[in-house]
């Protein structure tokens, strides 16, 4: 790379150098099993010699693709990391969420962890990056290194204001309507077949379809005042949160969990 790309390195190339070294330091293993316990300093020191000059070689293009294209990104990548978002919501099913108040197919209350639509919502975006003929000439690792950049620096903001302005998000083939009443950090539950609860940051979302059992106003506001003014005390001291049909393992959660 150039003397200005060494002085500003663009903050998405940063993270495809990290997600190079990821790969090959496990590229490195595999062909090195005999290195599988040695020493972790002594490992990456052998995996930056053999592939110093691939990763160089891959970062001096993606730069230079990157920093032809990062205006145009930065401009449109929050209402991109929205349109990815409901799109997460919308091809998800209701029973892939923890049910915390009624019942499958119509839950009052369901949950979901955080990091999980926000690593859903990256793998979406890189997706739709990949469609556009503007990022055509972008690798995979690049697209997605744009994608967790957008995420790291918007998600949380994208997802509050969802939130803030109690929009209903569309859910599943039923298109159950949604709206996120609290986000809850460092919230107890029970993780796929675990049987000590972690802690994990949460999105709490009350149904505001309509339904007899939650009465004549079936608003977003409704849905959010039933949840803090009586379902939040009458939450299940069992709640358990699988990952199945996001296809997310356990240690995947785990990685998850706060410290409270």
């Amino acid at each position: 790379m150039g003397p200005i790309a060494t002085l500003f390195p663009n903050p998405a190339v940063k993270i495809l150098e990290q997600r190079l070294w990821e790969a090959a330091q496990k590229r490195y293993l595999s062909d090195h099993p005999g290195d599988t316990n040695a020493d972790v300093g002594a490992t990456m020191r052998n995996v930056r010699t053999e592939y110093k000059d691939t990763v160089a070689a891959t970062l001096r293009d993606a730069d230079r693709k990157v920093r032809a294209k990062w205006g145009e990104f930065k401009h449109a990548m929050t209402k991109e990391l929205r349109s990815a978002l409901t799109t997460v919501f919308r091809m998800s099913e209701l029973d892939w969420y923890a049910v915390e108040i009624g019942r499958l197919p119509s839950p009052d209350v369901i949950a979901v962890p955080y990091e999980l639509l926000k690593q859903m919502t990256v793998s979406l975006l890189t997706q739709a990056l990949r469609k556009g003929i503007d990022f055509e000439n972008l690798g995979d690792q690049a697209l997605e290194a744009l994608a967790i950049y957008a995420a790291q620096e918007k998600f949380e903001e994208v997802l509050e204001n969802v939130r803030h302005h109690r929009e209903l998000l569309e859910i599943g083939s039923q298109r159950a309507l949604f709206v996120i009443a609290e986000i809850i950090n460092a919230d107890p539950y029970f993780l796929d077949e675990e049987t000590h609860h972690s802690l994990i940051e949460t999105v709490i979302l009350g149904n505001a379809s309509a339904g007899e059992s939650r009465g004549h106003k079936n608003n977003a506001k409704a849905a959010v005042k039933r949840w803090f003014q009586l379902q939040r005390e009458n939450r299940k001291n069992d709640r358990r949160f699988t990952g199945d049909g996001w296809e997310i393992r356990f240690q995947q959660l785990k990685s998850w969990t706060t410290k409270g």
